[in-house]
């Protein structure tokens, strides 16, 4: 359908669910790349591919951007789905005609979801509750911040995307696990946070809204990560049915900052309490968007129909339709699974290596569905577990040549 092209940036695991996702619903899609032919590009769903320059090259990329939509004038929508194009997206706006719509949130909500410190701020506004947290900038601050909000906590990048010494966050529930973690300052940080870790289950909403209202929602608990103690990221998730205090919270949210676009937001459930605690909203696609769409809602194609004003999107018809979606789905995501074991092995005792192994064939075993697998599109999946055996293939030889 020419007059429904959409051009899809990045090559990350919720790119193939945006792909099969869009090009099921009957649009065209054209899918970025800086080279070679992604994954994703493979797919049945993907009718050509645009190789262009670096997204570090802004210069460059935005001038192979803007002959490309001169050239393609059947391209309605941009759909970016990291945050690194999203950011560029941003920054090249003026080269964007008004005939192109881009499906991401607007400058002033991204740049304050991606700050948590400013999400604590918004959730805050909204009467929502969150951990306490302090920002510092040095490791005497760090080491007072830790002190004054009292063991366990959890340290971790003020910004979504970053990661400290190579994880996402650490569980410091103690000065000697504190000493043995951060002996110096991770240089390429200006600023971390310090955040109570609150013990209980993650839970995540999955979300499209259109100026603070709620048009698309779902739900689903994080049941394993890719890291023993949980800080990873997700490689299990199990849908569950909408929570009234997580929609109200969600709802107080998007409209404390009049957000539009897609999301996925985080709470922590307190086991001792059950009370509901922010964690953080990343303006964007989750990877595990791929269960949602298994679950009966399609929100790639959600996203870009936010965009139309005057479709009648209202979060109220959506769930008084019935069952708003499958609950007590499984999804997996076997290959970031199987990644974090690798990684990881060397440090787990036998008994951790073995229940890791048997938690990771269940999960594939009661699996609903998965992260990149899909049976009718299976093209994708092949050539990145080819590339993916060959990547582990020398994570597990190398050690062995140094022993």
């Amino acid at each position: 359908m020419a007059s429904c092209t959409v051009l899809i940036l990045d090559n990350l695991a919720q790119t193939l669910a945006v792909v099969r996702s869009l090009g099921a619903a009957g649009y065209r899609v054209i899918l970025g790349c800086d080279g070679g032919k992604p994954e994703a590009g493979s797919s049945r769903f993907c009718q050509e591919t645009w190789v262009h320059p670096s997204m570090q090259d802004v210069q460059e990329f935005g001038e192979s951007l803007s002959a490309l939509l001169k050239k393609r004038s059947d391209i309605q929508w941009i759909f970016p789905i990291a945050e690194v194009s999203i950011r560029l997206m941003l920054r090249l706006s003026e080269l964007i005609p008004q005939n192109v719509q881009v499906a991401m949130v607007p400058q002033r909500q991204f740049l304050a979801c991606t700050d948590k410190h400013q999400s604590n701020m918004i959730a805050n506004c909204a009467g929502i509750r969150y951990p306490e947290s302090r920002v510092v900038s040095n490791l005497r601050d760090l080491s007072a911040a830790r002190d004054a909000i009292g063991c366990p906590v959890i340290v971790k990048s003020d910004k979504t995307v970053d990661r400290v010494f190579g994880r996402k966050a650490y569980i410091v529930r103690t000065e000697a696990e504190f000493n043995a973690v951060f002996q110096h300052w991770p240089v390429e940080h200006d600023t971390l946070m310090v955040q109570k870790y609150i013990v209980g289950a993650v839970e995540g909403c999955d979300f499209v809204a259109r100026s603070g209202t709620l048009v698309a929602y779902s739900e689903a608990l994080t049941v394993r990560t890719d890291m023993l103690d949980g800080t990873g990221y997700g490689v299990e998730f199990l849908s569950t049915a909408p929570s009234e205090d997580l929609v109200a919270d969600t709802k107080a949210f998007v409209r404390a900052y009049d957000y539009s676009g897609p999301g996925i937001i985080q709470f922590v459930r307190e086991e001792a309490t059950g009370k509901l605690f922010f964690l953080e909203n990343n303006p964007r696609l989750s990877a595990g968007v791929a269960g949602t769409i298994g679950c009966g809602i399609d929100l790639p194609v959600l996203a870009l129909q936010s965009l139309d004003t005057k479709l009648d999107l209202t979060l109220e018809e959506f769930f008084a339709e019935g069952k708003p979606y499958k609950f007590g789905w499984y999804t997996h995501w076997l290959s970031r699974d199987i990644e974090g074991y690798v990684n990881q092995r060397q440090e787990l005792s036998r008994v951790e290596r073995q229940n890791w192994l048997w938690n990771m064939f269940r999960s594939f075993r009661r699996a609903n569905g998965h992260v990149m697998w899909q049976w009718k599109d299976p093209l994708p999946r092949i050539w990145i577990y080819l590339r993916f055996g060959v990547r582990v293939f020398w994570r597990l030889i190398l050690p062995k040549r140094h022993e």
